[in-house]
């Protein structure tokens, strides 16, 4: 095990050189999507899975759990999700549960404009919850606030009241 560690402990300067440092992966080498490896006990420096999508239905709307990160390798799923929630759920909400996204760049701010716009023509509406402070930060500095309700919990976005009018 202590081998396992060395290589994890490798110099800052062979990582940013481009020098390829091994890391010892066991059983977490099938868990890798997108080429990043998943975070675990065993491998604690790896990044998160690039993106997990689940879908739970409730009476109010459908809540899409978002686990990893959305960036350019990953909006295209990020999109067919959300939109065919919006479809599938006329006159109700779709929420974006992001207490597990890690990240979302430019790629993944530009899918939540555009599906806040699809959703509304569907006569759904789309709702942020639970954002870490980081993804909460971006969503601020961008405006994306402003367009697209946030709200602390995913309950709290389920009880709010469903506006399928409105200027986003």
């Amino acid at each position: 095990m202590k081998q396992h560690f060395r290589h994890m402990n490798a110099p800052t300067s062979a990582l940013n050189s481009g020098t390829k440092v091994g890391i010892h992966l066991g059983h977490d080498r099938a868990a890798m999507h997108s080429g990043r490896a998943t975070a675990s006990a065993n491998n604690p420096g790896a990044s998160m899975p690039a993106l997990q999508i689940n879908h739970r239905s409730h009476e109010d709307g459908t809540v899409l759990v978002l686990n990893g990160e959305i960036d350019i390798s990953t909006e295209d799923e990020f999109h067919r999700a959300v939109i065919d929630a919006a479809r599938e759920c006329k006159h109700g909400r779709v929420v974006l549960d992001c207490a597990n996204l890690a990240f979302i760049d430019s790629s993944g701010l530009r899918v939540l404009i555009q599906s806040n716009k699809a959703g509304k023509e569907h006569d759904s509406r789309l709702l942020i919850a639970a954002p870490s402070e980081r993804v909460a930060q971006i969503l601020r500095v961008t405006g994306i606030d402003t367009r697209i309700p946030v709200f602390p919990t995913v309950e709290a976005a389920l009880n709010a009241p469903v506006e399928t009018t409105g200027t986003g």
